[in-house]
């Protein structure tokens, strides 16, 4: 329960000069999401006495599975059984024929996992922070349209990636059309479906486009999709089943893929070396890679004739590898034949302006338009914090346009008294890559420039992409940062980094040498940036790597990661959360003396 410290001091501000009342608590958490509800959960397991707030922007639980983003035919690109906590299992009411689940479900499954464990009444909804600095307790917040202030004594940043829309597009004051981001298309389902809706722009080609195009041509609207020819791309996207029997997400869930994907958490063994230290192996490696994405390209029918030839990845090869703009998966039986019958025309070209309904493109093309829609990727979910504040985080900076900027030239350290000089732990991380992962010395070739493809070099400086690293050397336990890694099950990845990251905050987990950490935060910035190229840059990808993560923490925990009853489902069988049911009590059954003390 919350209690309240009304402040008798008088708080002055540029504009006026009032008491303020300030809410004091032992943890605020900011998301509702994945992330944000099963560490609350976990935080109490552990902390049952503990007072602790959830703070999220919209009106229900769910983050990107909020109720006010669903629409119809809204799927996950994941099958029952995969997108679930560990020891929470996901009903099967609503899934697809092919067993995906849908928007729905997840809303569903998330808002009754809050409800069964009492998180409810601890989340404060329609609440944006603002701002998060320090303070005497630890983090004082002020938030957005309110002039409440909250402090807690630890602070978890819960927000994902996918929470401030970035919207790349200058417009007049005389605009006539709807404007909206892909993050409330849900919102505007019922703008859409109206008869004076029939000319619809989208913008952009992450998943996401692809849906509202799909949704848009369902709906029979005439679509102009754009995509900038300067960006990464159209993505890959994979069937639902490799060779018409295999779930795609199984597959990308087995320790077989793991192998098949080289990541720089998974460099020791006798099948490491066989499939990624000889020839032999990298060729099989290759050969594997060029199959699915044939398989893939066939499936999509890029070379069928049509206007989906546009909708090409640009990777020369194995674009169902590099994942260079993301990677998609098929999640409606009628999705290729949708986009093939469509009424859509793909024009790469970038933005200029909007006046009335009237679309300008860079090239002088003008586009008439009753709607846009834009897919055009997140913002800086980090804006709570200055940038002082994030070059102490570790956390990358953003300009106004939402791009990354350039490192100051004093960023090569995190500051004078830490003496680590970043530059050199990442000249050091890339010849390291390179010599354990062969595979990746050697980027892939582009179908057009490759200059068309830098991004913003975006580094994060935490420790298990969770641990500021400036943080951990002063044993500063007050912060932590959630969800910052990209993989095919998020709710498995949640559930097991939000008990490593709690037992760090409870000060019952010990961190190695600032040099160790050091080296890790480096070679995981050189792994993802070669390993995912432009999506690499951007965020903290380990699409397919999700299981060698996974193996990490628990190496940490001292708990068991190879959970199969014999070598060959451990190798070929895929891992779903449930084989990590119970992995809390193995920790403290094998730590009777800190069970007791929890």
């Amino acid at each position: 329960m919350l209690f309240t410290l009304t402040l008798a001091t008088t708080i002055a501000s540029s504009e006026t000069m009032g008491s303020r009342t300030v809410t004091a608590v032992d943890v605020a958490i900011i998301g509702a999401g994945w992330y944000g509800l099963v560490t609350a959960r976990t935080y109490l397991r552990l902390q049952p006495d503990a007072n602790v707030t959830i703070l999220d922007s919209d009106s229900t639980v769910g983050g990107v599975w909020s109720k006010d983003r669903l629409y119809p035919n809204l799927v996950a690109q994941v099958k029952l059984g995969f997108f679930n906590y560990s020891d929470t299992p996901m009903p099967k009411q609503g899934a697809t024929q092919n067993d995906l689940v849908t928007g729905t479900m997840i809303h569903e499954y998330l808002a009754k996992y809050a409800a069964d464990h009492a998180l409810l009444r601890r989340i404060r909804f329609k609440t944006t922070v603002e701002r998060a600095v320090r303070c005497e307790r630890g983090w004082r917040l002020s938030f957005k349209d309110s002039s409440d202030i909250m402090e807690t004594e630890k602070l978890i940043v819960a927000t994902g990636v996918t929470s401030i829309p970035s919207m790349p597009l200058t417009s007049t004051d005389k605009v006539s059309i709807p404007i909206v981001h892909s993050r409330d298309l849900g919102a505007s389902y019922g703008t859409l479906r109206s008869e004076k809706i029939q000319n619809v722009v989208v913008v952009g080609a992450a998943k996401s486009a692809y849906d509202a195009v799909y949704l848009l041509l369902s709906l029979g609207k005439k679509v102009t999709w754009i995509i900038r020819p300067d960006g990464a791309g159209p993505l890959a996207i994979l069937p639902t089943k490799l060779f018409g029997r295999f779930n795609s997400i199984a597959v990308a869930s087995t320790r077989f893929m793991t192998y098949m994907s080289p990541s720089i958490m998974n460099t020791d063994g006798p099948l490491y070396r066989l499939v990624h230290k000889s020839r032999l192996g990298r060729w099989c490696v290759g050969k594997f890679w060029d199959t699915v994405t044939y398989l893939s390209n066939r499936h999509a029918g890029y070379s069928d004739g049509d206007h989906v030839a546009g909708l090409t990845p640009e990777i020369g090869s194995k674009s169902v590898f590099w994942a260079n703009s993301g990677l998609g998966v098929v999640t409606l039986p009628d999705f290729w034949p949708t986009i093939h019958a469509g009424d859509v025309r793909i024009v790469r070209d970038n933005l200029s302006t909007v006046t009335e309904n009237m679309l300008l493109l860079k090239s002088g093309t003008l586009i008439q338009t009753d709607f846009m829609v834009m897919c055009t990727g997140w913002g800086d979910h980090f804006a709570m914090f200055d940038d002082e504040a994030k070059a102490e985080l570790g956390l990358p900076t953003y300009n106004v346009n939402n791009t990354t900027q350039k490192p100051s030239p004093s960023s090569s350290r995190l500051s004078a008294a830490d003496d680590i000089h970043w530059d050199e732990y990442d000249e050091a991380a890339d010849r390291s890559v390179n010599e354990r992962l062969p595979f990746l010395a050697q980027a892939p070739s582009f179908m057009n420039s490759p200059t068309s493809h830098v991004q913003p070099r975006r580094r994060w400086r935490l420790y298990r992409r969770s641990i500021p690293m400036q943080l951990a050397q002063k044993n500063d336990r007050s912060l932590a940062i959630m969800g910052q890694i990209h993989t095919v099950q998020t709710p498995l990845v949640a559930d097991i980094q939000s008990f490593w990251t709690i037992l760090y905050l409870l000060g019952r987990l010990d961190l190695p040498f600032k040099e160790t950490m050091a080296q890790e935060i480096a070679e995981w910035n050189a792994w993802t940036r070669k390993r995912y190229l432009s999506q690499g840059e951007k965020f903290p990808y380990s699409l397919y790597d999700f299981l060698p993560y996974v193996d990490t923490l628990c190496k940490d925990l001292g708990i068991r990661s190879c959970r199969k009853s014999n070598a060959f489902k451990e190798l070929f069988e895929p891992y779903k959360p449930e084989d990590f049911n119970g992995f809390v009590d193995e920790y403290f059954a094998a730590r009777p003396r800190v069970a007791a003390g929890r």
